[in-house]
This record gives structure tokens, C-alpha cells and sequence, in this order.
């Protein structure tokens, strides 16, 4: 029966290279995947926050635009109310700016083009706020490929550890197995 059970057993040495393999391979999960997880997730990270700042200077575009149209609103109806044409200077002026905004040269700043001026600006205003939209879309995928790269690096963790701990304890089968072997011949010693 002793013989039997020698047959069966395994040897150290193969424990505790198996405890090893296991050991290197967490090492290496953590060392590179977990590690490249982690990378993305913070590329990620910056990302959403330069989407967020990007908003704001977006929606603060879209306000210096309303801001520009409602001068432009009272300029004109102050013009027409006193029934004098706009100082040339200041309409140089507000044609130069409404050209920045707008893409494109003004051709004229007069109650007669108001309509299609308006127009204009609010496409401007329009495009902007989609840009302001489709930021927002992309930070909502990001918080869920961020939900999930966060789970995917939990479990990698988990399975990391509990290879480690798995590997460790069969590395310290070698001392037990020594500290039993030294036991059993302890004992075969002393009954001599």
C-alpha cells in the first residue's frame, strides 16, 4: 500500500515549476495586459476631458453668436429708429466680425438683408450646437468602453492574484514536502 502511494505522488519539483509557470504568467498579465488596459483607459480618460472642454468653448461660441446677433439686431433698429444710416466705421467693423463668424464675406448690413443675415447665423449657431451634440455622444461611449475596460482589467486582476496565490502556495509545497521528509527521516533516525 506504501508502494502505491509513491506511485502517485507527485514530485516536488514539478509543483513548484508549475507554481512558477503560474507566478511569470500573472506577471505577465499584469505587466502587459492589465498595464495596457490601463493605458487605454486613461488615453480615454483624456479624451473625454478634452470632449468636455471642447464643449464648453463650443457653447461659448454659440453665446458671443447670439451675443453678435442681438448687437446686430440693435444697431439696425437703432439705425432705423433715428432714421441714420450706421457710422461706416462701426459697420466695417460689425462686417469684419460677422465675416469671421459667419465663414464668409458679408455683402451688406441693412433691415433689407436682416432675414438672410439671421439666417446665416443661425446655421452657424446650428452647427455648432450638432458639433456640441456629437461631442456628447462620443463622451457617453466613452464612460461605457470605459465601463467595460474597467471591468475587463477587474477580472484580469482577479485572475492575476489568483494565479499568484495559487503559484506561491505550490512554490511552498517544496518546503513542506522537505519539512515532512525531514519528519518521517527524524524519525526513522531516533528509533535506531
Amino acid at each position: 500500500m506504501s508502494d502505491l502511494k509513491m506511485a502517485w505522488r507527485i514530485p516536488t519539483w514539478i509543483l513548484v515549476g508549475i507554481g512558477l509557470l503560474l507566478n511569470i504568467v500573472s506577471a505577465v498579465m499584469t505587466n502587459f495586459y492589465i498595464d495596457d488596459s490601463t493605458r487605454q483607459i486613461n488615453s480615454q480618460i483624456q479624451q473625454q476631458a478634452s470632449n468636455a472642454k471642447l464643449i464648453t468653448l463650443i457653447w461659448q461660441q454659440v453665446e458671443t453668436v447670439e451675443r453678435k446677433k442681438e448687437h446686430i439686431l440693435e444697431l439696425l433698429a437703432n439705425s432705423e429708429y433715428m432714421s441714420k444710416p450706421l457710422i461706416p466705421e462701426i459697420k466695417n467693423q460689425v462686417v469684419k466680425d460677422l465675416s469671421y463668424w459667419l465663414g464668409e464675406d458679408v455683402a451688406s448690413l441693412s433691415i433689407t438683408e436682416l432675414p438672410n443675415l439671421m439666417g446665416k447665423i443661425n446655421n452657424v449657431q446650428f452647427e455648432q450646437r450638432e458639433k456640441i451634440n456629437q461631442l456628447y455622444l462620443d463622451n457617453l461611449e466613452l464612460i461605457d468602453s470605459y465601463t467595460s475596460e474597467m471591468e475587463y482589467i477587474s477580472q484580469l486582476r482577479s485572475l492575476a492574484l489568483f494565479l499568484q496565490v495559487i503559484g506561491l502556495g505550490l512554490v511552498l509545497s517544496r518546503d513542506l514536502n522537505r519539512r515532512d521528509y525531514d519528519k518521517k527521516n527524524h524519525g526513522k533516525f531516533t528509533d535506531k
